[in-house]
This record gives structure tokens, C-alpha cells and sequence, in this order.
């Protein structure tokens, strides 16, 4: 079954430096919940490829993804990992001096197993921590 999860936040930062914050592939290690590691494999003007490993549910997973980046978005594709497939977006956008709204938009479709094995609830719950994480780690973070 494909599964939805959307997120809109204000944060009192410039778009560009959350833009930074984001596109930082590494920085996913600080701000995600169960992630572990967070490594780029290659960098390119275009897009980066890089390696995120969680523990979930006492297991351990990894997920290789393409993110292309562009002016103020950036899109994620997984190559390898634990879903049939996962298309993820950020937006991020300029609404004010110091203000920026951030969107965050992903489609996943899980192996049928798991997605049987796992009711919608924990799902939601684990995306939901993990989007917050990140947002709310952009939000706390003094600009240095």
C-alpha cells in the first residue's frame, strides 16, 4: 500500500541557511531520531548520493538515496533500502526577514510484509518523529 506523510513548519531562519542545514546530507545523523549514521558517497553540482543507517523496531536499516538539489528544493529518491520505493521533497521558502516556511512531502510504498506487519499508527508515528526531529533541530539551532 502506498503511504503519504506531509509536514509544513515556520522557523525564524533564513531559507538559506535551513536549505544548508538541509542539504547537508551528514547533518541527518544530528537531527533524526534512531538514525545512526549519516554518510555522503558522492557529491556532484546537481545531486548527492549518500547512506543513512536506523534502528528500528531492534533491527537495523539502511537506505542509499539520490537527492537532486535546486535553488530552494530539493527531492530524494531511494536506490537501495528497506522500501519498494521512497520519493521524498523539501521546500524551503523565504517568508520574511529570518522567516522561512519548510515543507516536507515523502511517498513510500513498504514490502508487503512489513507493511502487514506494521499498522499505520507506528508508521506515522516513526515519520512523524523523525520530520520533527529534524525540523525542530533546524528551529533550536543558533546561527553561528
Amino acid at each position: 500500500m502506498k503511504r503519504d506523510f506531509s509536514m509544513v513548519r515556520l522557523i525564524t531562519r533564513s531559507s538559506d541557511v535551513i536549505y544548508s542545514e538541509i542539504a547537508n546530507f551528514e547533518n541527518y545523523v544530528n537531527f533524526i531520531p534512531s538514525c545512526s549514521s549519516a554518510q555522503l558517497i558522492e557529491k556532484n553540482d546537481d545531486f548527492e548520493i549518500g547512506k543513512l543507517e536506523f534502528n528500528f523496531l531492534i533491527r537495523n536499516y539502511s537506505i542509499k538515496s539520490k537527492n537532486f538539489l535546486s535553488e530552494n528544493c530539493i527531492v530524494i529518491e531511494q536506490i537501495e533500502g528497506p522500501f519498494e520505493y521512497f520519493k521524498g521533497k523539501w521546500i524551503v521558502e523565504e517568508v520574511g526577514i529570518e522567516s522561512s516556511e519548510v515543507k516536507f512531502h515523502a511517498e513510500f510504498k513498504l514490502p508487503f510484509l512489513l507493511d502487514n506487519l506494521l499498522p499505520d499508527q507506528v508508521i506515522e508515528t516513526f515519520c512523524d518523529k523523525a520530520i520533527k526531529g529534524f525540523i525542530d533541530g533546524l528551529d533550536n539551532k543558533k546561527e553561528i
